[in-house]
């Protein structure tokens, strides 16, 4: 199942899901140690002698975030019933604590007894092995614990009542399905101690007058010791779990109203959109420095693994994005993580865990080819992840002016980097040499590989001319330039009109062009500055691009390129909303916009709005005849891309308009 909220503080992550569920509880890092991993918090409902879970079909339910705020709102009706439950949801900003304010409304014209059941499941450190879950009298908590990982969970009612009945006990383990099961007569067996598998419920008991409403809050504390959760825990009931979420809910306007401005022309689809974008980027930064692709730990079902890592291209182009809509501040610890894991030789891993370590990978580090008897060693790389993280830093300082920033990292990272893609070129072609490209699918020489080493040499180059290192500079400029000619003279295909996704040294010592059209090589070209639109080969790539390229059913979207097979269900690719998006945003980069241009990038985002999921976030990929949200979701990139767009297309909506006014003037004084 989607996750339909993420919120954070940038040290925790908490990922809800569309019933309001926890489905994902990282600690200590954004990212890292998901102990929920997927399991569910249920909520449960007794009222008058019947109970439910919320998510049982008998409720109808919306969730999403609260406007203008990294909040949590769900509501849950029950019409037969006659009562409402409105949730507000916080990650507390100052605090590793998850609060939940619930507000049951009685339609009725009599009094109700409504006991709200919470359930937890903590498989910390992500197995079920070892835990233990107890009562605690003295704080009237419930405590979930294995080593320096402890959770604290309580409750409390406006009218002053804390936990009236709870239970611990096993879950999943010798046939039993936990002890969520106990609640299901309104009642709990107050059994205090477990240890393995285990689970708790705590029930909150409200009177709720007639056409009035009552209220309860509930929340988590997270900490690495048992006296520490314990101090959150009071310093909750000292401030209050209300005034917490009201604080949290300021601050999240104060963020957006900082940074966030010339919004005005936005429908209030987009710009509701655009504002859930940045809390589900933001959510998923971790303070530290790392920046994690999706935090859907739904997608270990599907594979060997899920998304909760850095990867340092994604992380490099929602660094830029996040630097154009003027959150510089918040981006900078990511350069500071890249140069701590920064390869010796100047080159970036595949991917990376929040608190540094290696991620998993499947790239080889060595491939077996039919013309040579011995194995090749190559780096299990994608050499445009180091590239990218260049032209980001560049970004950074266009947006900071941050000088000495950038002198401090020049010698550890930026000469390190920019010599590495020097030097890690094929001395035949002039091309760099083969690594995975960003799809992370096939090994060779990719145009837009190309292209963002490109890009990557540029930005080093202009550092060095900052910093007045004209030798360097020089040197990255010439290398840059030779990269392009190669890219051009190799990769470009005149047969196919087009340049191609990949090329690679075939059998007889000669490089050969793999002939299939990709979305990110006519994105490579224009986002790194190694073509612009008014070059020929552009021009017939991105008609290729759109030929061959755009869902053909009633749904539209642009796949990633022929015949991609990623998650695939059905006789058609997947549209990504990434590539989809670019396309709009070359479509804003013509060097002669029209308003019909400008209309066909503001299609493309009405067309982003329709096919959000069902809280208003976006997926990787869609399914291409239903539209259904598709692999991790929400994606990051999705997110940033989309804000990108949004702000390309004020710019030149405005740009547009200008031009148009000057005009008039213009034409008025003749």
């Amino acid at each position: 199942m989607a996750r339909a909220l993420t919120l954070g503080n940038g040290k925790i992550l908490v990922g809800l899901d569309k019933y309001g569920f926890v489905r994902d509880f990282y600690f200590p890092y954004v990212g890292l140690e998901n102990h929920v991993s997927g399991h569910q918090h249920r909520i449960g409902v007794w009222i008058e002698g019947e109970f439910s879970w919320i998510d049982d079909g008998s409720w109808d339910i919306t969730i999403g975030y609260k406007n203008e705020t990294m909040v949590g709102y769900l509501v849950c009706k029950r019409e037969d019933l006659g009562v409402s439950i409105v949730m507000e949801d916080i990650v507390y900003n100052e605090h590793n604590i998850f609060v939940r304010q619930v507000d049951v409304y009685n339609m009725r014209d009599e009094p109700i007894e409504v006991r709200l059941f919470f359930h937890q499941v903590f498989l910390i450190h992500e197995s079920k092995k070892r835990n233990t879950a107890f009562y605690d009298p003295t704080h009237a908590t419930l405590v979930h614990y294995k080593g320096r990982r402890v959770f604290v969970a309580n409750g409390k009612t406006d009218a002053g009542t804390g936990i009236d009945a709870y239970c611990v006990g096993e879950y999943q383990y010798g046939g039993k399905e936990g002890t969520f099961r106990d609640a299901e007569d309104g009642e709990l067996g107050s059994n205090a101690v477990e240890h393995g598998s285990v689970d708790s419920v705590m029930r909150l008991s409200l009177t709720v007058q007639p056409r009035e409403k009552a209220r309860a809050y509930y929340w988590i504390c997270a900490a690495k010791s048992l006296e520490t959760a314990y101090q959150l825990n009071d310093l909750v009931l000292q401030k209050t779990p209300g005034s917490m979420v009201h604080s949290t809910s300021s601050y999240w306007r104060a963020w957006l109203d900082t940074h966030v401005s010339n919004l005005a022309d936005l429908p209030p689809e987009h710009k509701k959109l655009f504002d859930t974008s940045l809390f589900i980027v933001r959510s998923h930064l971790d303070n530290r420095g790392s920046i994690i692709a999706a935090s859907d730990s739904e997608m270990i079902e599907y594979g060997k693994d899920d998304y909760s890592y850095m990867w340092p291209r994604d992380a490099a182009f929602i660094v830029s994005v996040l630097c154009k809509a003027g959150f510089e501040e918040v981006v900078k610890p990511f350069f500071s993580f890249c140069t701590d894991v920064l390869h010796p030789d100047g080159y970036l891993h595949h991917r990376y865990r929040s608190d540094k370590s290696l991620g998993s990978t499947w790239h080889s580090t060595a491939q077996q080819t039919e013309w040579l008897k011995n194995k090749l060693l190559q780096l299990p790389i994608q050499e445009d992840e180091t590239a990218s993280v260049l032209v980001a830093l560049w970004e950074y300082y266009t947006a900071s002016k941050d000088v000495e920033f950038i002198e401090a990292l020049y010698k550890p990272l930026i000469e390190k980097m920019a010599t590495f893609l020097v030097q890690f070129r094929d001395k035949k072609t002039g091309l760099p040499l083969p690594s995975y490209d960003l799809w992370e699918e096939v090994m060779g020489v990719s145009t837009y590989t190309c292209a963002s080493v490109y890009g990557g040499l540029m930005a080093a180059a202009r550092f060095s001319e900052l910093l007045d290192k004209r030798n360097h500079m020089r040197e990255y400029t010439s290398v840059a330039k030779e990269i392009k000619k190669a890219a051009c003279d190799y990769l470009y295909d005149p047969d196919l009109a087009s340049f191609v996704r990949y090329g690679k040294i075939n059998q007889s010592g000669e490089f050969e062009r793999v002939r299939v059209v990709d979305a990110s090589s006519l994105f490579g070209l224009w986002h790194f500055g190694m073509l612009d639109h008014t070059d020929e080969r552009f021009k017939n790539t991105r008609q290729q691009v759109q030929a061959r390229l755009w869902n053909p059913s009633q749904l539209g979207g642009y796949i990633r390129y022929e015949r991609d097979a990623y998650f695939r269900a059905s006789d058609l690719p997947n549209p990504w909303f990434i590539t989809t998006l670019w396309d709009a945003q070359c479509t804003l980069l013509q060097p002669e916009l029209t308003e019909r241009d400008l209309e066909s990038a503001k299609q493309t985002l009405d067309w982003v709005v329709e096919h959000v999921y069902q809280s208003g976030i976006l997926a990787e990929q869609l399914d291409p005849y239903t539209g259904e949200s598709l692999s991790a979701t929400p994606l990051v990139w999705s997110h940033a891309v989309y804000i990108e767009t949004i702000q390309m297309y004020l710019e030149k909506k405005r740009d547009l308009e200008l031009g148009t006014e000057v005009l008039s003037q213009e034409l008025h004084v003749i």
